[in-house]
């Protein structure tokens, strides 16, 4: 029978399926079928069939190492010291939250509120209920574990059996899942999405920390938690397979309009995989009373880790972009925690190198203060989480991941997961650091490169650019496209993600605006822009760097579709430290003349346009200075719209206006360069 991994002999599906008959009992087994992957797995197209958890840890070296539900206490249950001795002023604060909440009245999430997604696209009317209700029933446990005096409990109770009421723990989005598709959930069908598992963790978090106090006013309340999440996602998870986890015969999902895997082949992973499995791992550790699904669900879900990890190439860079930092090698450190402490760090595998890869990524795409690079579906603003960073950094020793927690650590930090409460006399007892800036960063496997003057200054020019494909997770049509900050506020931009909507993750994706080349800082040959997909990329990737400048030269050729006529385009964009300027250099030559070339920027300052110059002014709120570009004018014309933002996700980052410059050649051209220098005005 072949493995379950190639090539990786002590994690089998011949094995993994016997050494859970042992424990299950060959009746126990009906249905359960983590199947086999196929020779090419395709779940991870940019990494590597590494399979870490299963070198380092077999199925009987889990089984053997795995501790009881009886006997595994990974945080303190109320009535435990550990609640007691946190500081004074967090268990003020927990209380004080939880007197906000008392009397809260439970969304109960109507049919016409989950059908408003599938009859206008609006998902955040129904998230936000959902949201409320959990951080509502957080809120109310965390403040009955540190009183302790019953105060909070009915209103707990409440809540608890509110969720358990609800036909579904997902997100109206995410029904595409089932069988039936979009629309009201199926509750023949019970599918696992992001939210559906976190639901059952916050759950069994709750089960789990109150316990006897439950049990005091009903046993049927923590009978109720378990029915409801063993038959939503303790069986479904084992029984069937998941287009998340990276296994076959699972449910395609056919109208990403990024992804272009064949059919019968596994589709790529993402950060669904590791948050969900955090979620999972949670919820089976600390809920299920069934020793052997218990062990069965630990198993199948470190196949799944094993491919979320996979997925990375060995520079460690988050192709869904750095916002989904938290929840993709974030989730990861959370899923991993779990594991190590259920076996007593027999499933450890932070030494891998890679792993400490994965977590300095967000360190490496920090361009200054709260700003971040945001290709693809990501956000320029971002808010640290500071207990990952300081949990990871632990983990892999990185110093510059502990120098980014502790560095600038705000006076309201407020820790939200249980790991966070009990680690967090830890992490302010780190000595602080100096948030750190990197002066070049080059990932050559993700295709991002980033420069600026010196080390740990946000002062003066900064510059990066991506030249990968257009097929990642989340992504958008901008290979080759550029940022350039200045004193670590911004001139040319990304807009980034919109706040998502229905359009978000259908066929119609590439008609918003913010996902199309045009819309970044990108050519566009006559009315052709950059193709969707996998096969639309940069290619001859060059990259230096010295102390004097910081360059990468590219050829976007094959990033456009035939039509648009490329023989070659090369791009180079560099840094000049010793002048302080930036260069983008466009060199290229088309099979026939094209009508006419527009070279699109985006930018969040107002444009004033002069002959062979533009000048960037500063916006009010910034403390840089005016940044100049010198262009060809006898070759390019140049005009500025102003485009008005409606999405709040937008709007929230950039306001209600940004402006996109427009250079178009005078004439119809068949090859040509261009070059574009942008500099500081010094006072």
């Amino acid at each position: 029978m072949k493995e379950l991994y190639q090539n990786i002999a002590p994690l089998t599906r011949r094995s993994f399926l016997a050494g859970s008959t042992l424990l299950l009992g060959a009746s126990a087994l009906e249905g359960l079928d983590v199947h086999m992957l196929p020779v090419k797995n395709t779940a991870f197209p940019r990494g590597k069939a590494r399979n870490l958890l299963a070198k380092q840890c077999s199925p009987e070296a889990l089984k053997a190492s795995l501790l009881p539900i009886e006997k595994y206490k990974p945080y303190p249950r109320i009535g435990d010291a550990g609640w007691a001795n946190l500081a004074p002023e967090r268990r003020a604060a927990m209380v004080a939250e939880g007197e906000r909440n008392l009397n809260h009245t439970y969304e109960a999430l109507s049919a016409t509120l989950i059908l408003s997604y599938v009859r206008v696209g609006n998902r955040s009317n129904y998230e936000r209920g959902r949201t409320a209700n959990l951080a509502a029933l957080q809120a109310l446990t965390y403040a009955e574990c540190v009183e302790d005096k019953g105060r909070f409990l009915d209103d707990i109770v409440n809540g608890l059996w509110c969720i358990c009421e609800q036909s579904f723990w997902g997100v109206p989005a995410h029904l595409y899942i089932q069988k039936a598709g979009l629309g009201l959930p199926d509750p023949k069908d019970p599918i696992v999405d992001l939210f559906a598992a976190q639901t059952a963790a916050e759950l069994a978090t709750v089960v789990y920390l109150l316990g006897d106090r439950l049990d005091k006013i009903s046993p049927f309340i923590t009978e109720r938690v378990y029915l409801e999440a063993e038959r939503r996602i303790l069986k479904p998870l084992l029984v069937q397979n998941f287009m998340w986890m990276g296994l076959p015969n699972s449910k395609r999902r056919d109208d990403l309009p990024w992804d272009a895997t064949p059919a019968g082949e596994v589709q790529p992973v993402n950060n669904w995989d590791a948050w969900i499995c955090w979620s999972w791992l949670t919820t089976a550790l600390l809920l299920d009373r069934d020793a052997a699904r218990r062990t069965a669900a630990v198993q199948k879900s470190m196949i799944c880790l094993d491919n979320f990890i996979n997925t990375y190439p060995d520079d460690g860079g988050c192709e869904e972009g750095c916002s989904y930092w938290n929840r993709a090698p974030g989730s990861m450190l959370d899923a991993l925690d779990l594991l190590g402490s259920a076996t007593n760090n027999r499933v450890n595998i932070w030494h891998e190198p890679l792993l400490r890869r994965m977590g300095e990524f967000i360190v490496e795409t920090r361009i200054a203060t709260n700003l971040f690079l945001n290709s693809g579906d990501a956000h320029s603003k971002q808010e640290l989480d500071r207990d990952l960073l300081f949990r990871y950094g632990k983990h892999v020793n990185s110093s510059m991941m502990l120098a980014l927690a502790t560095g600038d650590m705000p006076k309201k930090y407020t820790p939200r997961t249980l790991p966070a409460v009990f680690g967090e006399a830890a992490l302010r007892a780190e000595p602080a650091g100096t948030s750190p800036l990197l002066k070049d960063v080059w990932l050559p496997e993700t295709a991002l490169m980033a420069a600026r003057i010196e080390t740990n200054r946000a002062k003066g020019p900064y510059l990066a650019c991506i030249a990968s494909d257009n097929g990642k997770s989340h992504s958008h049509n901008d290979t080759g496209s550029f940022w350039i900050y200045l004193d670590g506020e911004p001139v040319i931009i990304d807009l980034g993600a919109e706040a998502y909507q229905k359009q978000s993750f259908d066929e119609h994706r590439y008609e918003l605006p913010s996902t199309q080349s045009t819309y970044h800082n990108l050519p566009t040959i006559g009315t052709v822009q950059q193709g969707v997909g996998s096969a639309f990329r940069a290619t001859d990737l060059h990259y230096v760097a010295d102390s004097t400048m910081a360059s990468m030269e590219m050829n976007l050729a094959e990033a456009y579709p035939a039509e648009a006529g490329l023989r070659e385009w090369k791009r180079s964009v560099g840094l000049d430290r010793t002048k302080g300027q930036i260069s983008i250099k466009d060199r290229f030559a088309l099979r026939s003349k094209a009508s006419d070339i527009t070279w699109s920027l985006m930018t969040c300052r107002e444009v004033k346009v002069e002959d062979g110059k533009l000048r960037f002014a500063p916006r009010a709120e910034d403390h840089s200075g005016e940044v100049t570009l010198d262009y060809d004018s006898t070759m390019l014309t140049a005009e500025v719209e102003t485009m008005k933002l409606t999405n709040s996700g937008l709007v929230g980052t950039w306001g209600p206006v940004v402006y996109r410059v427009l250079l178009k050649t005078r004439r119809p051209m068949t090859d040509g360069e261009s070059r574009l220098m942008f500099r500081p005005v010094t006072a």
